[in-house]
């Protein structure tokens, strides 16, 4: 019994130690070795003090037992105030990090502030660097390093204050910075402890412009944090070199680089279809999903993709053989007030969604609608009364020559006279870990016309110069290639009289030679614009942007078109393949009981309509193909043909559906459409040959 109440007695005194006042010499006045997480809580070896564990986290390998991973975003320890270690004179701060990302601006791995200023912080910097601020005297006093942690290894952090001497800072051993500070610590005992977050929403660092559609949100270390100590005294350099000599692993942590999803390599059957596509464990966990939370389309002879991904915010992006994205800017407006309104600021996909309107042996349909939004979740131009702002519709026709149709529709009412607005711009992804170098050629596009006269745009260039325009060559360019380094290239066909634009400006020297960014995609924070400051996360950048046709449409509405697919060798098809879409050939019908609509661009396709729906007598249609204007592929809606299938010929010989000819039906409300696919190019008539059968 009298040593059981000693026991208590002691256990008291060290609580009291380690919570109010100061740890025994030597000692730690807290130790979190993170091996157990119970119930939301994890426990200081030091004093047996239980502290709450919030937000999304996981327990991986540690440098020593188990180790806390922190998603970036949520994960944070609390102490609360009245139980955090009173420091004073002198302390040490001390743990071993390894970084999947650094944070997206200043995050603390220990603090205890407010903003009297009071308080302490020692944190990682947005480009790796490392840093101890502290009040003294009324104002901050900081040291920070030079030296920046790597991404995706073990490093041992320390840093120690002492008054009347000053800050020091520590990296694996070794003493990276010191700042000579007279004075105290001015504490902040109504703040709580904090590991692993900021005690408030902060900004991101690198905002683009003015950052009117920057703003304050929270965010977490993204990373693995063991053995984090708080010591009531300055540790000398020596004995810090020890600490991290004494327990520097072997191995490298447990921080896999994520990879953009795309579904399952290589070819597969032409067509859409719905997927949960998974990215990283943890970005996954912050974002329950169904098993139809996103798109694919594949296409049977190509391992080249199209993916409707939650974390584009479902802006489609075609992926090529080797993994390389590229995809589009999509519809934004913007003004002086809030910056951006654009799918991109929608980071939850509250105003996004997607689904497969067709998916057939002939083509497939998908939808995407969206809001295009501001940082602080607000419409563009609502209605007083109804609350509704603007939404976008744009649908994607597939075909199995890997190439597709883009149409865009919104109200035109949306858009008063002269109000900013970028319906399309060309944007290739880098992956984590990657730098543009390592996926765009530095002659990064090609701009052809229809003459097939082109130009090859290099980076960096005159044209990177925003005041030093340099007009586009060659004459009326239609078409551009993005030169990515894979065997396939994407391409881009606009309309004639379309306005093309070579990206100009936010070129920085030294980091990239294009403009690139994090805030898009796969970021949660809410910001319009974030210059990539390292290769940690996913980049989107900017090569070129158009001004495509706009067109007025039904219902007070408006829409443009243009086609992108991808190219495997000599650009010499893609030229017939725009002269095909932008001047398609004529076509008449020579025999049966059907109308002819002519062509609409917006489905690449030739609309003709049955007389008697139901009941198509035979259809022979000829197709005028020219030099002038070519047939590259066709495809014929038949309206109102029915359920019966068909047998197809062109110019009197029998073909099966695959590959070079199929078909399929699309069933609506007002009947069953027929849908035909014709693989062939001539520049001389076409004759095509329909019976039901």
């Amino acid at each position: 019994m009298v040593r059981a109440a000693l026991a208590g007695v002691l256990l008291v005194l060290w609580t009291s130690a380690a919570g109010g006042g100061r740890s025994p010499a030597g000692e730690p006045a807290a130790w979190w070795p993170f091996d157990a997480a119970d119930r939301g809580q994890v426990v200081d070896r030091a004093s047996g003090l239980r502290d709450e564990l919030r937000g999304h986290f996981r327990l991986v390998r540690g440098v020593t037992g188990r180790a806390l991973k922190l998603d970036g975003y949520t994960t944070r320890v609390v102490r609360a105030a009245a139980r955090a270690p009173h420091l004073n004179d002198e302390f040490t701060l001390e743990a071993w990090v390894a970084l999947a990302t650094y944070p997206w601006n200043w995050c603390p791995v220990l603090a205890q502030e407010s903003n009297g200023p009071a308080g302490y912080s020692f944190g990682i910097g947005p480009q790796g660097e490392l840093g101890l601020k502290v009040a003294v005297r009324g104002e901050w006093r900081a040291c920070v390093s030079t030296e920046k942690l790597p991404l995706r290894r073990w490093s041992h952090i320390a840093a120690t204050f002492r008054a009347g001497s000053g800050l020091r800072v520590f990296l694996d051993g070794k003493e990276v910075a010191a700042e000579p500070v007279a004075g105290k610590l001015t504490c902040a005992p109504s703040a709580d402890l904090l590991i692993g977050m900021n005690p408030e929403k902060r900004k991101p660092s690198h905002v683009v412009g003015p950052g009117v559609g920057t703003l304050a949100g929270w965010y977490s270390l993204d990373g693995i944090l063991d053995e984090v100590r708080i010591f009531g005294r300055a540790l000398g350099p020596s004995e810090v070199r020890r600490s991290w000599d004494s327990s520097k692993p072997a191995f490298l942590p447990d921080l896999p680089v994520p990879v953009l999803p795309s579904g399952p390599p290589g070819p597969g059957r032409f067509g859409a279809y719905y997927a949960h596509l998974r990215y990283d464990e943890d970005w996954d966990a912050l974002w329950p999903a169904g098993p139809a939370a996103d798109v694919v389309v594949e296409f049977d002879d190509s391992p080249v993709r199209v993916v409707f991904w939650r974390g584009t915010r479902y802006s489609p992006a075609w992926v090529m053989e080797n993994g390389q994205w590229m995809a589009d800017q999509s519809f934004e407006v913007w003004d002086d007030s809030e910056g951006c309104y654009e799918h991109m600021q929608d980071p939850w996909c509250l105003h996004s969604q997607v689904r497969i309107l067709e998916s057939g042996p002939a083509r497939a349909v998908v939808h995407w609608r969206y809001a295009p939004v501001s940082s602080r979740g607000h419409f563009w131009s609502p209605d007083e009364r109804t609350g509704r702002g603007l939404w976008v519709d744009e649908y994607y026709t597939f075909y199995p020559d890997r190439v597709a149709v883009r149409k865009v529709v919104w109200p035109a009412a949306a858009l008063s006279p002269g109000s900013p607005s970028e319906i399309q711009e060309t944007i290739p992804f880098v992956q984590p870990g990657q730098d543009v170098g390592d996926i765009l050629e530095p002659d990064a596009l090609t701009l052809l016309n229809l003459k097939g006269e082109s130009r090859v745009y290099s980076w960096p260039g005159p044209w990177n110069d925003p005041d030093r325009p340099v007009k586009l060559l060659p004459a009326a360019p239609d078409i551009q290639i993005v030169n990515l380094r894979s065997r396939t290239k994407p391409f881009i066909v606009f309309e004639t009289g379309c306005r093309m634009h070579v990206y100009v400006g936010r070129v920085r020297k030294g980091v990239a030679d294009f403009p690139a960014y994090t805030h898009w995609p796969v970021s949660l924070m809410p910001s319009d614009g974030r210059y990539a400051v390292a290769g940690d996360r996913v980049a989107s950048f900017s090569i070129s942007f158009t001004d495509p046709p706009r067109h007025e449409g039904p219902d007070a509405t408006a829409w443009a078109s243009w086609l992108y697919g991808t190219l495997f060798g000599p650009a010499d098809g893609l030229v017939a393949l725009a002269r095909s879409w932008v001047r398609p050939p004529a076509i008449i019908v020579r025999r049966g009981d059907f109308s002819c609509e002519g062509y609409d661009i917006s489905q690449r396709a030739y609309i003709l309509a049955c007389r008697t729906p139901g009941r198509p007598s035979a259809l022979e249609c000829e197709i005028r193909a020219s030099e002038a204007s070519p047939l590259a592929n066709a495809a014929l809606v038949i309206r109102g043909w029915g359920e019966r299938e068909a047998r197809v010929s062109r110019d009197g010989r029998a073909a099966g559906k695959a590959p070079v000819i199929r078909t399929g039906h699309v069933r609506g409300p007002g009947g069953t459409d027929l849908v035909v696919w014709m693989e062939t190019r001539s520049t001389r008539p076409v004759i095509m040959t329909l019976e039901a059968r």
